[in-house]
């Protein structure tokens, strides 16, 4: 297990469904030179034992990213409580379950979805229609909660870029 310092985008008022069918949530904007090198925490799932199926996930550039050679995965990992601050730490174990970077077009107004050229963590899972815990399956927890995470990198600097993620979530009814 690795860990990266993190910074706090999440959108809590996107998070409540009286329905349990499908619905998306969205992430706060991601300002890529804030983000360069730290762990963007986009959204988090602090409810013990809910279950929480993702059945889709896309990723949406606003301003383009640009740099020397920018990197954008999307992962999976954990924060010690929901508490979590800017400069707590995310761990995981990569990062990139969700989305590839090569499967991210960094250009304004793209929105890129995982590929099977690309496969992921959660695209091989949801491929066979697989939901075991992890990132296809988010069980919900007070502490060690899981949480979906954006990885910016660049062999140089980051200069411009905001981008979000979208996630297509079903809440299992029960919890």
């Amino acid at each position: 297990m690795s860990t990266i310092a993190c910074v706090d985008y999440r959108r809590t008022d996107l998070r409540t469904n009286v329905l349990e069918n499908p619905y998306w949530i969205t992430s706060g904007l991601v300002v890529g030179t804030a983000n360069e090198d730290k762990g963007a925490l986009v959204f988090s799932f602090p409810t013990a034992g809910k279950n929480t199926l993702v059945l889709g996930v896309a990723f949406e550039v606003v301003v383009a990213v640009t740099g020397t050679t920018p990197l954008i995965h999307v992962g999976y990992g954990t924060i010690a409580t929901d508490a979590a601050v800017t400069g707590d730490n995310i761990t995981y174990s990569n990062d990139d379950d969700y989305i590839l970077h090569e499967d991210i077009t960094l250009t304004a107004g793209a929105i890129s979805y995982p590929t099977t050229g690309n496969t992921s963590t959660w695209l091989t899972a949801i491929a066979a229609w697989q939901f075991t815990a992890g990132s296809s399956l988010i069980v919900g927890a007070a502490s060690t909660t899981p949480c979906v995470w954006i990885h910016c990198t660049d062999a140089g600097t980051i200069l411009t870029g905001t981008y979000r993620l979208h996630m297509l979530i079903c809440n299992v009814p029960g919890k």
